[in-house]
């Protein structure tokens, strides 16, 4: 765990570059900058004042962007306090508290604005080229009347009278942003880690690596796990040719693996379950049968005691099944629920077969079956 966790605190460890140049402040930037303070502690609030006050997508995409740059500082302390974490929840309640954060921090912020309000969105990470070297850093693509734009509200934090990284091209922003998952340079032929650390975009690549529109429609629709497997197989597919780079795929299938832990553990219990319920209607038969089946019920009623325990047993037996299928999971002893389910099943089995006796015969030939089995 130490080991991921300064692996983790390495990728956060964004760069923070102040620019010259860049859109002038308008009307929107001095409203969103005057919130009041009782809104800004919940990205709901904070969505719902937008609508409210702001019109059509533009303006709400424009009004939240200045809102985190102008009210959110810069303090590389959340990379500790806050942000290791698997909770996105937590993590951004704790940004809007505080009112600091790093990359992260920023970028998870106007993402979750922007989803409060169903504007399309997504936090992206990679490689920024802030000075030197790349650094890995966090940054936004969202959707506006169906194109995809990307921003960098780290990066515009602190400035109060410009913006120099909202609502960039891809073409434009490439020249200092490479993600990791080349889906979102969102460019038809994705510039290689290479290129972009020469600072040459060639415009010669011979076909396109997918279709950029579709991709990004279909990736959306996925769930969280789809979307951190499909990152996978592109990353593997483009190729990963820097250690930093390959350190984010581990870090990406671990994120996998979590998952898919999860999954399992959520199985595992509500194999229990099924199981315990199962062991439940047995034990409650049982209990009546010892008691020469008083106070009397009809047959239906009786019969309908059992009726429940073989489908939760099956339940059971799939859930069990199910754990470690995708990836392997040594974490949880099936076995010992095999066993479990087995030895429930033979005393179901036991029942059954009295209670059909009991059924095949007829007045004083009832009692007897009591004894003989």
């Amino acid at each position: 765990m130490k080991y991921w966790l300064s692996i983790y605190l390495l990728l956060l460890s964004c760069t923070l570059v102040k620019g010259q140049t860049g859109e002038e402040l308008s009307a929107i930037d001095y409203r969103a900058m005057r919130f009041p303070m009782e809104i800004t502690y919940s990205t709901t609030d904070l969505a719902s004042y937008i609508e409210a006050h702001f019109t059509g997508n533009k303006e709400r995409i424009r009004a939240a962007y200045r809102w985190v740059t102008y009210n959110l500082t810069y303090d590389r302390d959340s990379m500790l306090s806050i942000n290791w974490s698997k909770d996105s929840r937590e993590k951004i309640a704790a940004t809007l508290r505080r009112k600091k954060g790093v990359c992260d921090n920023f970028s998870s912020v106007y993402a979750d604005i922007l989803s409060k309000m169903n504007i399309p969105s997504f936090v992206v990470n990679g490689f920024a080229k802030g000075s030197g070297k790349e650094q890995a850093h966090s940054w936004n693509a969202l959707q506006l009347e169906g194109e995809w734009f990307l921003c960098d509200p780290t990066w515009d934090a602190g400035f109060n009278t410009y913006s120099n990284y909202f609502l960039k091209s891809p073409d434009q922003f490439i020249a200092t942003h490479w993600p990791f998952d080349p889906l979102w340079q969102l460019l038809a032929k994705p510039v290689t880690l290479k290129e972009f650390n020469n600072g040459f975009i060639s415009s010669g690549r011979k076909e396109n690596f997918y279709s950029i529109s579709d991709s990004v429609k279909l990736f959306m629709a996925l769930d969280s796990l789809q979307q951190l497997e499909a990152t996978a197989r592109r990353m593997e597919a483009f190729g990963m040719e820097e250690n930093n780079l390959r350190t984010w795929y581990a870090y990406n299938n671990m994120n996998i693996a979590i998952i898919y832990g999860e999954q399992d553990m959520n199985l595992y219990n509500a194999a229990i379950a099924d199981l315990n319920k199962a062991n439940a209607f047995l034990n409650e038969f049982i209990n009546y049968r010892n008691n020469f089946f008083k106070p009397a019920k009809d047959d239906k009623m009786i019969r309908d005691m059992l009726q429940p325990i073989e489908g939760l047993m099956n339940a059971a037996s799939k859930k069990m099944e199910a754990i470690g299928r995708v990836k392997e999971n040594f974490q949880y002893d099936t076995g010992f629920l095999k066993d479990r389910i087995n030895a429930t099943g033979k005393k179901f089995e036991q029942q059954n077969l009295f209670l059909n006796r009991y059924f095949e015969s007829s007045g004083a030939d009832r009692d007897k079956v009591f004894y003989e089995f």
